[in-house]
Parts: structure tokens; sequence; C-alpha cells
């Protein structure tokens, strides 16, 4: 009797091969459900992530224009807001730190270079490639 209380004791611990099965097809199902939905958040997070800088761009941009009564041109780019431009027209009074308070202008969050265009001083554009990486795909950020 001893013997046969030891071999029921063995049989009651652990799990069966079934309920094993069981708990994977509902991990199963639960990743499939869940996993599209956090990378869909992941990638607006990063599309959100290049809107804010752009903005910041836009503000630092701002800030230049109000100082010199023109934007940068794009043979100046982005570069003209931590540096002052040693290209095209030069301000005069170019504060010390520049316009962004950064010491070099950040890449995309897909770790690409922002694109910048202003040919007449009055009108610029800034632009994100998007996660694709490349120009004039749907998938580009732009500056409003």
């Amino acid at each position: 009797m001893n013997k046969k209380k030891l071999q029921q004791k063995k049989r009651e611990k652990g799990f069966t091969l079934v309920e094993v099965m069981i708990v994977l097809a509902l991990v199963v199902m639960l990743g499939s459900y869940a996993g599209p939905k956090l990378i869909g958040l992941f990638n607006k997070g990063k599309q959100d992530n290049a809107k804010i800088q752009i903005a910041g761009f836009g503000s630092a941009l701002q800030a230049y224009y109000l100082a010199h009564s023109y934007f940068p041109t794009t043979a100046q780019g982005l570069q003209a807001l931590i540096s002052k431009p040693s290209v095209g027209k030069v301000p005069d009074n170019y504060p010390d730190g520049g316009y962004l308070g950064k010491k070099e202008i950040p890449k995309d969050p897909w770790g690409n270079q922002y694109r910048y265009e202003c040919e007449d001083g009055q009108n610029y554009t800034i632009t994100s490639d998007g996660p694709d990486g490349q120009p004039g795909s749907g998938d580009d950020i732009k500056s409003d």
C-alpha cells in the first residue's frame, strides 16, 4: 500500500502534455493579437518622435529668423542652427551656443539625416524620409 501511494504522488506532480499544449496555444493566440498592435504603436511612436524633432527645428529656425530676418539657405542647412554659417549670408550677431542648444543635428528615428530646403530665405521645408528611408514616398514626414 505504501508503494501505491508513492506512485500516485508521482503522477500528481507536474503538468500533462495536454495542459502544456493548451497553455502554449493560448499564449500563441494572445501573441498573434497583441504583437501587431505593439509593433503598430512602436512605429507610431517613431513617427510622433520625428514630428516633435521637426517642430523643435522649426522653433529654432523661428529664433534664427527673428534675429536675422531670414532663414538659413539650403546650402547652410540645419547646421546653421548649431554653428555660424560660413557660406552664403553670414549673420553678424550669431549667438554662442547657436539656436538649437546641441552640438550636432540629431538624426531621425530611423537613423537618417533630416533634409532641409530653403531657397528664398522666407519659406523652408524639413523632411524625414520615414521608415523606408526613400525620399518622395508616402511615408515621408514634413514640416508644416
